[in-house]
């Protein structure tokens, strides 16, 4: 789960996790000789459905549909540390979430979950327990891909053309602190947002909710009344100490989450351009103008705030403040629609792009 405090995120999927796990005394590791609880609990009650309004009865269905393909990801890294006879091995387990996509044991979750892992255990609510490989993983969108090998995996159905809207019933579910399975309800509070995150990084195009979404949350599916899959958890917004924040969960898109997955899949690897960007609006082109004094000569594209070193944007000429107003002959208004014309070029596509300097058109080509 990402933390934010102000403007920084702290990844805690695998440290806070193991923290907040020792400290309230729940389990944080899978063994592959253990079992883990089944999700409705190892001796469920029975429901009287009658006493159930329609939406809690929408809620029971859609959580005993995709249950059984949520997992438990359990990571461990291992490293050194400096003691006082010099350094000595060290080893930390974390726990994050995710959900099954594909029969052939395919499993979405965030790049943050797993990112420095060297064992990946995946637990299935039904016991099994199998060892997770990385397939691929894609930090700018904080995404990864693994693998399980199994027979008769349940897999979550995905809704990726499915309209959403503001104020929509959603449904949460993860291993939040370590505590197997859990979910958790609330709405879609707003979309397309954006998100600056450590490293120069900002997330695109996210579903905002409050849905409590908690540390050990990250990677598990954001689910619509159906029981669909909508999104990928991901963040959550904690605010400043004197200006604490409730209720701002996010989670990636699932439609943008399977497009990173395809090119992982085909290409081990997903394509980048290397920018930290924002969608430039009329109301921050005139902020950039009454800041600068300097015309941006456009009130929407993608405005560059920084540039990573070694990246195709860098090979390419762009520098901070550049605005991107076209990509491969078509105009770009989004960073949305940037980073869709990345993805459909592939890597080591030419890309040819039209930005704006200082007012003047300069054509510039990235080789991605």
């Amino acid at each position: 789960m990402r933390l934010f405090t102000k403007d920084r995120v702290i990844l805690s999927a695998v440290g806070l996790a193991l923290l907040l796990g020792a400290a309230l005394g729940v389990p944080l590791g899978l063994r592959l000789s253990g079992a883990v609880r089944p999700f409705a609990g190892d001796e469920p009650g029975p429901v009287r459905e009658e006493r159930l309004t329609g939406d809690e009865e929408a809620v029971v269905r859609a959580v005993e549909r995709v249950g059984p393909s949520v997992v438990k990801i359990s990571v461990t890294q291992r490293g050194y540390i400096d003691g006082l006879f010099g350094r000595v091995p060290s080893e930390q387990t974390g726990l994050g979430s995710g959900v099954i996509i594909d029969r052939s044991g395919l499993v979405l979750t965030n790049h943050h979950v797993v990112e420095g892992a060297e064992e990946i255990v995946v637990g299935l609510p039904d016991g099994r327990v199998f060892e997770g490989r990385l397939v691929g993983t894609y930090p700018a969108a904080d995404l990864a891909v693994l693998r399980i090998d199994g027979d008769d995996l349940p897999v979550a159905e995905l809704a990726p053309g499915e309209p959403l809207r503001v104020g929509q019933l959603v449904i949460a579910i993860g291993n939040p602190f370590g505590l197997d399975y859990s979910a958790t309800t609330g709405i879609i509070s707003a979309l397309g947002r954006e998100l600056a995150v450590d490293a120069g990084l900002v997330l695109t195009n996210l579903i905002q909710t409050d849905a409590a979404i908690n540390p050990g949350n990250s990677g598990g599916p954001l689910l619509d009344r159906e029981g669909r899959v909508i999104g990928i958890n991901t963040a959550i917004l904690r605010g400043r100490q004197d200006l604490p924040a409730q209720g701002l969960g996010f989670a990636i898109p699932i439609a943008d989450a399977l497009e990173v997955a395809g090119e992982l899949l085909r290409h081990g690897r997903a394509v980048r351009l290397g920018v930290l960007a924002g969608t430039l609006t009329p109301e921050i082109a005139r902020a950039i103008e009454a800041a600068t004094g300097v015309s941006p000569g456009t009130d929407r594209g993608v405005f560059v705030r920084a540039v990573s070193p070694g990246s195709p944007a860098e090979e390419a000429g762009l520098v901070p403040a550049d605005i991107i107003v076209e990509a491969a002959g078509r105009r770009i208004s989004s960073v949305e629609e940037l980073a869709r014309v990345v993805r459909e070029r592939g890597p080591g596509a030419r890309l040819p792009l039209v930005v704006l300097r200082k007012g003047e058109r300069l054509p510039l080509v990235a080789r991605l």
